[in-house]
């Protein structure tokens, strides 16, 4: 039958009709229909919640309980997103963007005037960030080449260069000789840097024991944290005054304030060096995260946990009880855990559906459905149509998130 139409088509219409004979049966353009190109998506950055100092970075101070874009430059793709009274955004060409509060110069661009939309931080000449933090009031970032760049207040030596002046602009943390980084995090006034050898460094305040070296007195340049013996570390997390760090082997290691059992190891005792979190039998962890008394842990089943203060329900557990040792987090049904960020009282999670879900806090609409109604238990963000997000951050202080990704037609 096809095939009599060809012909009956050829001998009425020319040769330009011959080429339909080469057209495979079944293809769609056999079929009769018309051939389009694939939708165009771009990356975008989106933000939601409180929008203190203009943390949202959409040109307002006003506070959206549903995602606003983030006015950061056209096309180009965010690969770490973090929030607090100010928020960073690192590119994929390892540039870094920051805006919101800036009294100590944590925006790093060489003044201390709050902008409400992102601007670029001023870099030395040549460098690269392949990754950034936020302590209380000061910036951390991992350059391309293994070394640390810090900026804004220093009045416990959080930037690490042997000094307690704030800086305006990216100075260089003073690493031990020869000390390549591959991970960092940020505290109140601490910070933690992972080496590639899977120790750990620390410095700035210690008045709880964040800086694991079995003391409570702070430093102005990186020492080494007091690790268990033939303990290699793979990623690190911090909190206000609190510390994290997962081992090679899946467990998780935890040290400084403990107040409210954040630290996961039964106790409410402050530790001056690490303990282990007291996980599951049987359960290892991938990462961690912190909020500001709570702590998230993703596992190798791609499954959560969550251990610490619940004032809020922000250990996602359908009660207000608080844990001093890790408990599940009611997922709903089906869902796999890709990745977690702690906000000041809630909790925020990525699937590997590419879907968002919050539950805690919700005073500011940080938990971004639209309502400014507390959860108990994990729901789903009101992302915009075509949205689909790849990265997500937020803040241990913070009552905002961001999230990077694509944005396609409705």
């Amino acid at each position: 039958m096809r095939n009599a139409v060809l012909a009956r088509l050829l001998g009425a219409g020319g040769a330009t009709l011959a080429a339909l004979a080469m057209i495979p049966a079944g293809s769609a353009i056999a079929a009769g229909a018309t051939a389009r190109a694939a939708p165009r998506t771009v990356p975008v950055v989106v933000a939601w919640g409180g929008n203190g100092h203009g943390v949202l970075g959409n040109g307002t101070a006003t506070s959206s309980s549903t995602p606003v874009h983030v006015k950061l430059p056209a096309g180009q793709r965010f690969v770490t997103l973090r929030s607090d009274v100010f928020s960073l955004a690192v590119s994929a060409s390892g540039r870094v963007y920051s805006w919101g509060f800036n009294g100590s110069g944590e925006l790093g661009d060489g003044t201390t005037t709050t902008h409400r939309t992102p601007r670029r931080v001023r870099l030395p000449a040549g460098v690269k960030v392949k990754t950034a933090r936020i302590g209380g009031d000061f910036a951390l970032a991992l350059t391309t080449g293994g070394k640390l760049l810090a900026w804004g207040y220093n009045g416990s030596g959080e930037l690490g260069n042997g000094s307690t002046t704030e800086q305006h602009r990216p100075v260089r943390v003073q690493l031990p000789k020869g000390v390549r980084i591959t991970a960092i995090s940020a505290g109140f006034d601490h910070a933690l840097a992972l080496t590639r050898t899977g120790r750990v460094l620390s410095w700035g305040g210690n008045f709880a024991g964040q800086l694991g070296d079995g003391t409570v007195a702070g430093r102005d340049v990186p020492g080494y944290v007091q690790l268990p013996k033939h303990t290699t570390v793979s990623s690190l997390a911090a909190s206000d005054d609190d510390s994290f760090a997962v081992t090679s082997g899946g467990r998780l290691l935890a040290w400084g304030y403990n107040t409210f059992g954040e630290l996961g190891d039964g106790t409410t005792a402050n530790r001056e060096t690490p303990v282990f979190v007291q996980l599951p039998a049987g359960v290892k962890v991938t990462a961690a995260t912190a909020g500001l008394f709570h702590t998230l842990a993703l596992t190798a089943g791609h499954k959560v946990l969550a251990w610490g203060d619940n004032t809020y329900g922000q250990l996602g557990t359908g009660s207000t009880v608080s844990h001093h040792k890790p408990v599940w987090v009611r997922l709903p049904a089906g869902t796999k855990a890709r990745a977690l960020a702690g906000g000041e009282y809630f909790s925020v999670l990525l699937t590997t559906r590419a879907r968002i879900l919050t539950w805690g806090r919700n005073a500011e609409g940080e938990l971004g459905n639209g309502t400014t109604t507390d959860r108990h238990l994990p729901a789903r963000v009101h992302l915009p149509r075509g949205f689909t997000p790849t990265v997500i951050g937020a803040g241990w202080r913070a009552v905002d998130v961001l999230a990077a990704g694509r944005q396609g037609p409705d």
